[in-house]
């Protein structure tokens, strides 16, 4: 049976929320997720064992509001380049390289993330979806203004960038080779738009 998490309503209780994800979050940066127990949780956030579980019914769900507030953190941060001359490739791959020199200084945090998205559990298909989100938001707002082709093609080099620092999470590239991946895959975004829409034309074609 699928468990739905509580959401806080009150202040009272959105700070309590607050302070365990802060804890987790904390844990998480600092050990990686091992260091992360729910049986710990109580006693280093200062709450009960029945509002952790109210809120979050498995380490998963708390992992995962863990992620999310990263994310909404750095989108809240985020601005649209104020280099001057900058193209949309620069500014995308730019803003992929900064995150790729925050995963080799946190390592610990880019592997929960990677670990989510690879989730297969359909009770947290939300979750995954919102992580995605944010990361196209949180790009879509340093990269802008960009033309409706270049949105087009910006998951398909965020998906290239991503598996590239997932190789190096487990160790099968080394940083040279990401950031080679990161540079050539926003390369992309400079196909011309005729280029782009012949692509998605037989993208729309049966196979043969």
């Amino acid at each position: 049976m699928t468990v739905t998490p509580a959401r806080p309503v009150t202040e009272a209780q959105r700070a309590r929320y607050r302070r365990m994800v802060d804890v987790a979050s904390m844990l998480v940066t600092t050990g990686g997720e091992e260091a992360l127990q729910m049986s710990e949780m109580p006693s280093l956030a200062e709450v009960s064992l029945t509002t952790l579980y109210r809120y979050f019914p498995s380490k998963d769900h708390l992992l995962y509001a863990v992620v999310q507030h990263h994310l909404e953190s750095l989108l809240a941060r985020s601005h649209p380049s104020q280099r001057a001359g900058m193209t949309v490739r620069e500014r995308v791959a730019n803003n992929l390289l900064r995150s790729f020199e925050f995963d080799q200084r946190v390592p610990t945090l880019g592997r929960v993330v990677g670990r989510l998205l690879r989730l297969s559990d359909p009770a947290f298909r939300a979750e995954r979806e919102r992580i995605g989100q944010l990361h196209m938001d949180i790009v879509l707002k340093v990269a802008e203004p960009m033309s409706e082709h270049q949105r087009q093609v910006l998951w398909v080099a965020l998906a290239a960038a991503g598996a590239a620092i997932e190789g190096w999470m487990v160790g099968s590239a080394p940083p040279s080779e990401v950031r080679f991946a990161i540079h050539t895959a926003c390369r992309l975004l400079d196909l011309p738009s005729d280029e782009v829409e012949a692509d998605r034309d037989l993208a729309d074609m049966p196979p043969r």
